[in-house]
């Protein structure tokens, strides 16, 4: 994940009709886990898959791995990418657009942050 010289992201104030105390920030890390753990809930994806790996990261409930997650934050836009392990059989165009939507509305949710864009990258198909 490239995140290491990247300043955390700002969250709004949260609405609630009072004055802000302070800010909110979150790590870009924390984004990458919330959309790890999100496109792990889409049928048909196996794993998240590292660039550059030699084997698909384990799917582990207890603790999923963003390292197959790049979040960039430029002028205000949010880009996600993922790269997933597919079940085989799976349909690659309906469950690419699953994982986006579900990514997307977890971002928004969870952090009041729209998404700009959320690629998905089919790096590999899993036979079981």
């Amino acid at each position: 994940m490239d995140t290491a010289t990247r300043p955390p992201l700002q969250l709004g104030d949260g609405g609630g009709g009072r004055a802000p105390l302070g800010t909110t920030r979150v790590a870009n890390e924390v984004v990458a886990h919330i959309a790890a753990l999100a496109a792990l809930q889409v049928k048909d994806v196996h794993a998240l898959y590292h660039p550059g790996a030699t084997i698909p990261i384990d799917r582990v409930r207890r603790q999923p791995s963003s390292r197959g997650v790049r979040v960039e934050l430029h002028d205000d836009s949010l880009r996600i990418d993922l790269w997933i392990a597919m079940e085989a059989g799976g349909n690659v165009p309906a469950v690419g657009a699953e994982v986006q939507r579900r990514v997307a509305d977890a971002i928004d949710r969870m952090l009041d942050l729209r998404a700009s864009e959320v690629n998905v990258f089919v790096s590999e198909i899993v036979f079981t």
